[in-house]
């Protein structure tokens, strides 16, 4: 009954925040993707890319650009965790989200 962080596809987070984020669409593009289970069933995904602002492209910043949850208590919260630890593995130094 705990929350799990495992991998998602882009292709794959594109469409849970096509069927459940309220407002807005599925962002284009993207570097990589988290996705939250709960009991074998995904209550979450977020998605991390390349900043919108060009001023932000200085190759050490990447930007969650999205995170989408039906409502799973504390899943918003370990999205947005596995998706800082990716960064950094993969060598950014700054992670921004609006």
């Amino acid at each position: 009954m705990s929350l799990e962080i495992r991998p998602c596809t882009l292709k794959a987070a594109r469409r849970f925040i096509g069927e459940h984020h309220r407002h807005n669409l599925p962002p284009h593009g993207g570097l990589f993707a988290v996705a939250a289970w709960k009991d074998e069933r995904q209550v979450g995904v977020g998605i991390a890319a390349l900043p919108v602002a060009r001023l932000l492209m200085d190759g050490w910043t990447v930007e969650i650009t999205r995170c989408c949850t039906d409502g799973t208590r504390n899943a918003c919260s370990m999205i947005y965790g596995a998706l800082c630890r990716a960064a950094k593995a993969l060598g950014y130094r700054r992670v921004i989200t609006y």
